[in-house]
């Protein structure tokens, strides 16, 4: 079959994927030079926090980054 050129449009390619979580845990990676840091939970997902929001977290610990999930995510401690 050939291609059919249409008018460009965003589509769902694939339904998002969920799962119930009742831990957390997570890897870091800090590039500090390009002012990144990628937060990797549960194996499963991840974000990225750069530029100011990367500056404004300043000397970061573990509080922090567990912080930046509950927010992230939504979530409340059991």
């Amino acid at each position: 079959m050939n291609a059919i050129a249409i008018k460009p449009k965003t589509i769902e390619l694939a339904p998002a994927r969920t799962g119930k979580v009742s831990e957390i845990t997570w890897r870091t990676s800090d590039d500090s030079f390009q002012r990144k840091l990628q937060v990797i939970v549960n194996n499963a997902t991840a974000f990225t926090v750069t530029g100011a929001d990367y500056d404004a977290l300043g000397q970061w610990t573990d509080e922090t980054i567990k912080g930046l999930i509950m927010a992230r995510y939504g979530l409340e401690l059991a």
